[in-house]
């Protein structure tokens, strides 16, 4: 038995050494290998002994990198989708004071090529192609200047 919690704790450390992971992810990708919950909790106590794992510190470095191509509500949904605790998506979400402005200026700029004068329609197609990608209505008629 002893072999296969030193087994989970070096499969563990290779997960986490190929890219950060949520206590979540690491856990879901070991019961995928087969190991069993007693290996896994043993694993992940191994790793966040050494702060290996940390949600917290997961979800303020995710809404960082992506601070600038996402929307706060796409950060959101994906650490949810992680399942990062709500509590931390919102300390994470506060380091970066809830501002999408640049994302949106970055994605408007993709669709809005030449900056000239839309019609009607046009607007409205680029505005729900912001909207599906989880921008505010209100925010995206504000940055096309109506």
């Amino acid at each position: 038995m002893e072999e296969e919690f030193l087994r989970g704790r070096k499969k563990a450390m290779s997960l986490l050494n190929h890219s950060d992971r949520t206590k979540w992810e690491l856990q879901d990708r070991m019961e995928r290998a087969g190991f069993s919950q007693e290996v896994i909790a043993d694993a992940i106590a191994y790793v966040e002994g050494f702060h290996y794992i940390d949600d917290l510190r997961y979800a303020k470095r995710f809404a960082e990198i992506y601070r600038e191509t996402r929307s706060i509500r796409r950060i959101r949904q994906d650490l949810k989708k992680r399942h990062v605790p709500e509590e931390y998506i919102e300390m994470a979400l506060e380091e970066i004071h809830y501002d999408d402005s640049s994302a949106l200026a970055r994605e408007l700029g993709k669709l809005w090529v030449d900056g000239g004068e839309l019609s009607y329609g046009e607007k409205q197609k680029i505005a729900a192609k912001l909207y599906r990608k989880g921008f505010r209505t209100e925010d995206i008629f504000q940055a096309m200047g109506n």
